[in-house]
């Protein structure tokens, strides 16, 4: 449960109250049964989620979260988080115009901030900062490109929603996480076509497969590459230099582009029409250019090496990661990748 004192988000249910919920035959507790099935299957979907006019909204998600525990599918519970997520940021940038409001709104998901109506900007803790800009992608987001104060950092309405997302999946997890699937299961015993309508859906979209390379060998790639994959399986969202690198090194190493996009399904934040798109533009099927991975090197400035003790990837000449690929398929090396 994320509190503050100005209101409660509920995140957290125990066993007992989901039992509760469950059970009753009030018209509200209906709308909300409803509610975290719909969530679920739309982010199954790709379909839009529906408006947030306030975080009372979400008061459902703590039921989601039983739900999604027991299904039990790590990749479907990313993409629901994942999914309310960037509704959060959307709400906060476009529906809370009032700085009080936004204030408010930013406290019931554990953002403590201040306005200064002089600058325009909020400040928050750096503790605060430092703690939710982490899972930001690109160097802007970090504390060293930012405005410092007596211990606070000085944020605009765009950082501040980025950093309320990111309380609120922390949160989401956290909880989730706690929940044991034992319990999960009993609480939601009485509601198994509730349960076989979602694991259907899962079963038909692809989310929770195994991610199949054809003929490509995995046992090749490099660590970085590898471990990609491996974030991808269980359903994280890979920054976009990851993505780029890991669609134009299985475009070089011999993978087809619709197998590329298959790959993509199990992400998080999958789009289709969008994936399709980027994929065929990095490969060069609608653009002028066959794009390259990046070197090691700018993998490593941005985070997305782990090459750890691997002997080939510590060897002083290697500087990129389709170099590491040829020389474990035993063809001469080349550092001009």
């Amino acid at each position: 449960m994320i509190r503050s004192g100005v209101g409660t988000l509920r995140l957290q249910l125990d066993k007992g109250e989901v039992i509760n919920l469950l059970g009753s035959h009030d018209v509200l507790l209906e709308r909300i049964r409803i509610s975290a099935k719909t969530l679920i299957l739309d982010s199954m979907r790709s379909a839009h989620s529906r408006g947030i006019t306030s975080l009372e909204d979400l008061n459902y998600f703590g039921l989601v979260l039983w739900v999604l525990r027991g299904i039990d599918s790590l990749p479907l519970t990313l993409r629901v988080v994942n999914r309310v997520r960037d509704t959060i940021e959307r709400y906060l940038n476009g529906e809370v115009r009032d700085p009080d409001d936004l204030h408010a709104e930013l406290m019931r998901l554990g953002i403590e901030s201040s306005y200064d109506v002089e600058t325009g900007m909020f400040t928050v803790p750096a503790s605060t900062f430092i703690t939710y800009s982490s899972r930001l992608s690109g160097p802007r987001y970090r504390l060293l490109y930012q405005s410092v104060s007596r211990g606070f950092v000085k944020c605009g309405r765009e950082l501040l929603a980025k950093l309320a997302r990111e309380a609120f999946v922390r949160s989401a997890m956290q909880i989730y996480s706690r929940i044991e699937k034992s319990d999960a299961l009993e609480a939601l015993a009485g509601f198994s076509e509730y349960l076989d309508e979602i694991r259907l859906a899962l079963e038909k979209s692809g989310i929770s497969h195994t991610i199949e390379l054809g003929d490509v060998d995995y046992a090749l790639f490099p660590p970085c590459v590898k471990t990609y994959l491996s974030q991808m399986h269980d359903g994280v969202n890979l920054p976009h230099l990851a993505r780029f690198t890991l669609v134009s090194f299985l475009h070089k190493a011999g993978m087809s582009s619709e197998k590329i996009i298959e790959l993509f399904r199990t992400a998080p934040d999958f789009n289709e029409r969008l994936t399709t798109y980027q994929v065929n533009h990095i490969t060069g099927t609608i653009s002028s250019t066959e794009y390259s991975p990046p070197k090691c090197a700018v993998l490593g400035s941005n985070h997305l090496c782990y090459k750890g003790n691997d002997p080939l990837c510590n060897q002083p000449w290697l500087k990129h990661p389709l170099q590491y690929y040829s020389v474990k398929k035993g063809k001469p090396k080349d550092a001009s990748q």
